[in-house]
């Protein structure tokens, strides 16, 4: 073990430890709601549109101070408020459709990324504990841990439905720490998102590590450390510092 106060490194699973899910998929979903609709849009707007729209919800969902909510329901209100913007309502049905659609696209399409396994395997050679820590419902999670074997890789699987409480909200972050036996403050969290990940662990007394894969040059205060690759995070944690 390093020389420092982290015992335990936990992430989070989507766009984290695996490849955001490919557009193509995420496109034949929206275009299958818009044909429905009779909606005549460009894939590619809609596509845009769809992540703006998930990035707004998000916010909103924090700034509201909601502790729970399936990512079933996160990503119905993305939709309806997708096709909302273009004056076009969905109905209800649609939506669960589209739901059910994108939760089949990730179980067969979601990836880890290339350097996931012989970062975990490598943390896991220095001692570590390991976790994953994700807002997902089990009826995704599931399925893509047992085709991909997630409970080998790491120690302990959280899921905020599992938990009754989503990131960043402090509960879940709490749980994990129970769950593996280890205080806040020897807890490094690693995640894609700054209001969830980052910002939510921080709130409990963890170390956060931006994941930003898109932007190897941090675009926030430099007071929270940045990686583009999750190999990236193996020589900070084998230095004797903390980050």
């Amino acid at each position: 073990m390093p020389a420092c106060e982290v015992s335990t490194v936990m992430f989070d699973l989507g766009d984290t430890l695996f490849e955001p899910l490919n557009s193509s998929s995420i496109m034949e979903n929206l275009e299958a709601v818009a044909s429905t609709v009779k909606f005549d849009a460009d894939p590619r707007e809609l596509l845009t549109e769809f992540r703006r729209t998930r990035t707004r919800i998000e916010q909103e969902l924090s700034d509201s101070n909601s502790t729970f909510y399936l990512h079933r329901e996160f990503i119905g209100k993305v939709v309806s408020a997708l096709f909302a913007t273009f004056d076009c309502p969905i109905a209800d049905e649609l939506v669960e459709q589209f739901c059910d659609a994108q939760r089949d696209a990730v179980v067969a399409n979601l990836r880890p990324r290339s350097d996931c396994a012989q970062t975990l395997e490598n943390l896991r050679g220095f001692g570590y504990k390991l976790a994953i820590v994700s807002n997902i419902d089990d009826e995704w999670l599931e399925p893509i841990s047992n085709k991909w074997n997630l409970e080998r890789m790491v120690d302990k699987i959280l899921s905020s439905e599992q938990a009754r409480s989503c990131k960043p909200d402090s509960s879940i972050f709490l749980q994990a720490c129970r769950m593996i036996d280890a205080p806040p403050h020897e807890v490094i969290f690693v995640g894609d998102s700054f209001v969830n990940d980052v910002e939510g662990s921080k709130t409990v007394g963890m170390k956060p590590v931006w994941f930003n894969p898109d932007a190897p040059t941090p675009d926030h205060d430099g007071s929270v450390r940045s990686i583009a690759e999750l190999s990236k995070l193996v020589p900070i944690l084998t230095k004797t510092e903390t980050p």
